[in-house]
């Protein structure tokens, strides 16, 4: 473990908007002895009491660790469950699946294995669905705390449409909720609890009214799903005939707020967009769910148009990776046109971050933010036989998108603690 304070030294590129991206060939990031940035800029612009700390030296590039916005912890060995579109991919794979974790042991492998993966693949902060039970999702979070990450878990709640083995009773399913939220919310300042309805076709009214009324009581935040595909959207109209919409049913039960992250939201209308805009709720975008699924095209333009936060979520175990490079590529790939490299990696960092409230602390690397952050290392050889040094951000950031592979992760931090680094296995 590395001893705080140090400054590592090396090319930065961080983000700032889906245009804007600072980018320092030769930069300096200090880190304080509480694991925040004391400087962040040009080796020769960098004060004197910077330049005395002791030193690490990298030629990979120094990024912000990735936000990954939508996950689940329970299918991430259900990952290229081929075939189907969404509720027969459900029904088939996905509840089978987390039928398993009613077994500790593989509870706890398939955990440590989860975070594991999302450290080696650059992630610091995610967002995470955790099993129904009980027992499972204790145990995801203290596999989340051994794993030092920041991370978003909730309980899984479901109370109808579902397999038998899965469902609670409404009360239940409240109580264990309540249960996790007094022991592992604001644990330790990275974990964070979300009241967790899967989606409306598996809660009733009832169990969507009082996850709301959970969430406000003790300030957590809110996950959960709409308007995925067209098949589920017809399943919600059979199921809520008064509501207007998918997301009217959401905010009647009082679930759309600033701290609600709302996966997908792809066949959305002009009035819903409206909604998320006045609600302040953020979208998770999972192109790569969405290609493997059929689900369909995310309307960025239109989510563009407003004041709509957005992150990008792998979404595993409908995303086949937890690496958010190949995120970021399915994002362009899912929008069927070239897409300029800084929106998807604006999107998984500082976006991200943005759409949890937490652009205070990280996204970015700022004086006076959390020192989260991913060396990657690039290929030398480029176009016009181009160093390094003489690439802009555009072409760095179009390196990162599009060539990186997860061999290419080379060290994670959070906090200015090093908790991944790679190791060579032919050496």
């Amino acid at each position: 473990m590395n001893a705080l304070p140090f400054r590592l030294s090396g090319p930065i590129l961080s983000p700032q908007s889906p245009s804007e991206c600072t980018w320092y060939p030769s930069g300096t990031l200090a880190i304080g002895e509480h694991g925040r940035i004391l400087f962040c800029g040009p080796c020769d612009t960098a004060p004197e009491d910077i330049r005395t700390l002791p030193a690490i030296t990298t030629d990979d590039i120094i990024l912000p660790g990735f936000v990954d916005l939508h996950t689940h912890l329970p299918q991430y060995d259900a990952r290229g469950k081929f075939g189907v579109t969404l509720l027969e991919w459900l029904e088939r794979f996905i509840y089978p699946e987390e039928e398993r974790f009613a077994d500790e042991e593989s509870a706890r492998d398939i955990s440590r294995r989860f975070f594991r993966a999302l450290l080696q693949a650059g992630t610091t902060t995610a967002f995470v669905y955790a099993p129904v039970q009980f027992r499972a999702a204790w145990v995801a979070f203290e596999e989340a705390e051994r794993s030092r990450l920041r991370v978003v878990l909730g309980k899984t709640q479901m109370d109808r449409n579902a397999p038998f083995s899965l469902l609670e009773s409404t009360h239940d399913s409240l109580r264990d909720a309540e249960r996790l939220i007094e022991a592992w919310h604001r644990k330790n300042g990275r974990l964070f609890y979300a009241v967790t309805p899967r989606f409306a076709p598996t809660c009733t009214p009832v169990l969507l009214r009082r996850c709301a009324l959970l969430a406000e009581r003790h300030g957590t935040f809110i996950q959960t799903h709409a308007n995925e595909s067209l098949a589920e959207i017809a399943r919600v109209r059979e199921l809520f005939p008064q509501a207007s919409s998918y997301l009217d049913i959401y905010a009647n039960a009082g679930l759309l707020c600033e701290r609600t992250i709302i996966a997908h939201n792809i066949h959305v209308s002009d009035d819903d967009l409206a909604l998320c805009e006045r609600t302040r709720c953020a979208i998770a975008h999972c192109p790569d769910s969405n290609l493997f699924l059929g689900s369909g095209r995310f309307p960025l333009e239109r989510y563009a148009e407003r004041d709509i936060r957005i992150g990008l979520g792998s979404d595993v175990g409908a995303g086949t990776t937890l690496f958010m490079p190949q995120i970021m590529r399915s994002m362009a790939w899912v929008q069927q046109r070239s897409l300029h490299p800084f929106i998807p990696l604006y999107h998984a960092t500082a976006g991200g971050a943005a759409a949890l409230g937490r652009e205070c602390d990280t996204g970015t690397l700022e004086k006076g933010k959390c020192a989260d952050l991913v060396t990657i290392r690039v290929d030398g050889h480029f176009s016009g036989g181009k160093t390094l040094e003489k690439l802009s951000a555009v072409e760095i950031a179009s390196a990162i998108v599009y060539r990186t592979q997860p061999c290419d992760i080379r060290s994670v931090w959070v906090e200015g603690e090093r908790l991944y680094e790679y190791q060579d296995e032919k050496r």
